[in-house]
C-alpha cells in the first residue's frame, strides 16, 4: 500500500491525430488549435501569431487559468479542491466564535520581519491559504500602511505570484505613497507583470510614464526597455545611441541584454544570427528577455522554467522554436500548478512529431528517444492509434507504469481518460481491475471505479489495495473527516510493523489528535535525542496565546511561521502536536481533512 497512498492520496483532492493516413485513431478532441486553447482568456492573443496547428487534430475548448487565479475563482473541479473541507463535520470540537483580524492587524515585528522567512511551503493546503490571504485583501484609507503593503507585494512576488502581486499593486493610489522604494517597486511589479502577458504596448506606454517621473528600477530594466521598445518602433539610431549609453553607465555589462539587441539590431540589416542566452539567473530582468525572445521568435530554454516556472512556462509552450522537450516539461509543470488544462497538454504531446517506423517498433523507439518526456508523448499517441481493445489496454498499462516511475501518473491517468471510456470490466480484463481503478479514482470517476473493483474483488478478496481504493471513494462521496479515522482505526494493525522511531512518533501525534480509539502502539525507543528543531520558546508561547484568545489570522501565520519551510514530518513532534491544534482552530478547522491527507501522504503507513 505504501505505493498507493504516495500516488493517490493527493492527487484525488488537488487537481489525436497523429500518423492518420496509417490507422484509425481514437479522436479526442475538436475544433480548436493549441494556440487557441492556451490562449483562449489571454488578452494577448491576438498579438502572437504562427503558432503551433495540429494536424488532423480537432481540439475541445479548454482554458489555461494562471495558478494565481486560482486561489481566487477557478473551475468548479478546483473549487472542489480547496473548499471541500468546509463540510467536514469537526468531531470533537464545537465551532466557535474567531476574532476577525486582517492582515495588517499582525504584529509591526511579526509581519515585517518574519514573514519573509516564509519561501517554500511544502504544504499544498497551507500554500494556497496563504496565497489566498496575500491577495484577497480589502485597502482600508483610515489604516492604510504602505509599507505593509510592500511586504506583500514583495511577498507575493517573491513566490511567484506576479498576477496577484500585480493586482494588489493597482488597487493602490500611487499618489499617496511617500516612500520613493515602495513606489519603485510596485511599477517593477506593473511592468513586469505586463511583459509576462506579452502586452507590449502597454509595456512601452508605461515606460514613457515611468522615465517621466524618474523611476528607478533595479538591473537598468527601465533603461532597457526604453531601448526594447525603440527598436519595437524601428528607431534604431536612437535606440543604438541609448545603448551605448547603458554600456557605459553598467558596471557589469549584460551580456544577455546586448545579445538580443544585436541581433534586433542584425536582423533589421538582414543578418540573422543568435547563440543563445547563458546563464540567466537574474529574475528582475527576465521578463523582459522572454518578451525580446519572443518577439524575434527565437528559442526559451530551461532557465526560464528554472526561474519563475508559474509565470513563464506558457510562453515556452507556446514557443515554437524552442525545443519539444523543453515545452513538454514546462508543459507537465504547468499542469501541476492548474494553470493548463488537460486538452492543451494533450494537444501539445500530439504535436510531437514520429513517423510510422517509430510506430512499428514501440521498445526500439522508446530506448532511443531517452528523453522522458518525449517518451510520455510517445506513449500518449500509441495508446491512441491501436485498433484493437486489448492491445490499447496493454499500452495503456505501460504507460501508466513508465509514469509513476518518473512522478507524472496524475498526467499520464487524466490524459487517458476518454480512452479508458472504451474499456468495459469483463472476465477478460479483471486482473488490471485495480490499476484501472486507481486511474479512474484519480480522474474522479468513482462509480466506474467501484464497477472495477467489484469485478476484481471476485477473484482477489484479500487483496490490500482493494480496501485502500474503497477508502478513497468513500471519502470523496462522504467529505467527513470521520471516513479517514475510521479507515486508520480498521487498518491500525499495520502501524505496529513500522520500525522507524522518526515516523512513529508523528503517527503517535496524528493518533493521538484524531482520537482514535483502542489504539495501541508500542513505544519503545533507541533515539534518547531528537534532530528536529523547536521553535523559539517565545514563539510557542505566542501560537498558544493566539490560540486562546481565538484571533483567528494570527493563528494561521504565527503556525507557518513556525514550521520555516519543513513537511510535517519534519516538525518535531511536540511542534507537531501544537501545529495541528492550531489549524484545528483556524477557520474552525476548515483545512484539517486536506492537513491530514498530506500528512498521511508523508507518513506512507498504508
Amino acid at each position: 500500500m505504501i505505493k498507493f497512498i504516495s500516488i493517490f492520496i493527493l492527487n484525488i483532492f488537488f487537481t489525436t491525430s497523429v500518423f492518420s493516413n496509417d490507422v484509425k485513431i481514437i479522436e479526442l478532441h475538436k475544433n480548436k488549435s493549441l494556440d487557441q486553447l492556451v490562449l483562449e482568456s489571454d488578452k494577448s492573443e491576438e498579438e502572437i501569431e504562427n503558432k503551433l496547428q495540429i494536424q488532423d487534430s480537432d481540439i475541445n475548448e479548454s482554458d489555461i487559468d494562471n495558478q494565481d487565479n486560482e486561489n481566487d475563482q477557478t473551475s468548479d473541479e478546483n473549487e472542489d479542491l480547496t473548499n471541500v473541507d468546509k463540510e467536514i463535520e469537526n468531531i470533537d470540537s464545537p465551532v466557535t466564535v474567531l476574532n476577525t483580524e486582517s492582515i495588517f492587524d499582525l504584529n509591526e515585528e511579526i509581519f515585517i520581519n518574519h514573514i519573509n522567512t516564509i519561501k517554500n511551503i511544502k504544504s499544498l493546503t497551507l500554500n494556497r491559504e496563504f496565497i489566498r490571504i496575500l491577495s484577497d485583501i480589502e485597502l482600508d484609507a483610515d489604516s492604510l500602511s504602505y509599507d505593509k503593503i510592500y511586504f506583500l507585494v514583495k511577498k507575493l512576488y517573491e513566490i511567484g505570484e506576479l498576477e496577484q502581486a500585480y493586482s494588489l499593486v493597482k488597487k493602490i493610489n500611487k499618489n499617496n505613497i511617500e516612500k520613493q522604494t515602495n513606489l519603485n517597486f510596485f511599477y517593477f511589479i506593473e511592468l513586469n507583470y505586463l511583459y509576462s502577458s506579452y502586452d507590449l504596448a502597454e509595456v512601452c506606454d508605461l515606460k514613457s510614464s515611468l522615465l517621466e517621473k524618474s523611476i528607478f528600477l533595479p538591473k537598468n530594466l527601465l533603461e532597457k526597455t526604453d531601448i526594447f521598445c525603440l527598436t519595437l518602433e524601428n528607431k534604431y539610431a536612437e535606440a543604438r545611441l541609448l545603448n551605448s549609453l547603458l554600456l557605459e553607465s553598467e558596471i557589469e555589462t549584460d551580456q544577455n541584454f546586448q545579445k538580443l539587441f544585436n541581433y534586433m539590431i542584425l536582423k533589421e540589416q538582414g543578418v540573422s544570427s543568435f547563440t543563445g542566452l547563458n546563464n540567466i539567473k537574474s529574475k528582475e530582468l527576465i521578463f523582459l528577455y522572454s518578451a525580446m525572445l519572443r518577439i524575434n521568435e527565437l528559442p526559451l530554454d530551461k532557465d526560464f522554467i528554472d526561474v519563475d516556472p508559474l509565470n513563464l512556462a506558457i510562453p515556452v509552450i507556446l514557443s515554437d522554436s524552442t525545443e519539444m522537450e523543453i515545452r513538454i516539461r514546462a508543459a507537465n509543470k504547468a499542469y501541476y500548478d492548474d494553470a493548463l488544462s488537460i486538452n492543451s497538454l494533450s494537444a501539445l504531446y500530439q504535436s510531437v512529431d514520429f513517423n510510422s517506423k517509430q510506430f512499428n517498433k514501440p521498445d526500439e523507439t522508446i530506448a532511443s528517444l531517452n528523453n522522458n518526456e518525449l517518451i510520455m508523448a510517445y506513449y500518449y499517441q500509441l495508446s491512441n492509434i491501436q485498433i484493437f481493445p486489448d492491445e490499447r489496454l496493454s499500452v495503456i498499462l505501460k504507460y501508466w507504469d513508465f509514469a509513476k516511475k518518473i512522478g507524472l501518473e496524475k498526467i499520464a491517468y487524466a490524459i487517458t481518460e476518454q480512452i479508458m471510456d472504451t474499456f468495459s470490466p469483463t472476465s477478460n480484463n479483471s486482473e488490471y481491475g485495480m490499476e484501472i481503478a486507481f486511474a479512474l479514482i484519480s480522474n474522479k470517476n468513482y462509480d466506474e471505479a467501484e464497477k472495477w473493483i467489484n469485478l476484481f474483488e471476485i477473484s482477489n478478496p484479500s487483496e490490500n489495495s482493494l480496501e485502500y481504493a474503497k477508502f478513497l471513494i468513500d471519502l470523496n462521496k462522504n467529505n467527513n473527516l470521520n471516513t479517514i479515522i475510521k479507515y486508520l482505526t480498521d487498518n491500525y494493525d499495520n502501524l505496529n510493523n513500522i520500525k522507524d522511531q522518526t515516523k512513529l512518533e508523528s503517527i503517535k501525534v496524528l493518533v493521538d489528535f484524531l482520537n482514535i480509539e483502542n489504539a495501541t502502539m508500542q513505544q519503545s525507543y533507541t533515539n534518547i535525542e531528537d534532530i528536529r528543531i523547536m521553535p523559539s520558546y517565545f514563539l510557542i508561547e505566542d501560537i498558544k496565546l493566539n490560540i486562546n484568545k481565538k484571533n483567528n489570522l494570527s493563528i494561521f501565520i504565527l503556525s507557518l511561521i513556525s514550521m520555516h519551510n519543513k513537511s510535517w514530518i519534519q516538525l518535531h513532534p511536540e511542534h507537531f502536536k501544537l501545529i495541528l491544534n492550531a489549524y484545528s482552530e483556524y477557520e474552525n478547522g476548515i483545512l484539517m481533512k486536506l492537513i491530514i491527507l498530506e500528512i498521511l501522504n508523508e507518513l506512507k503507513i498504508f
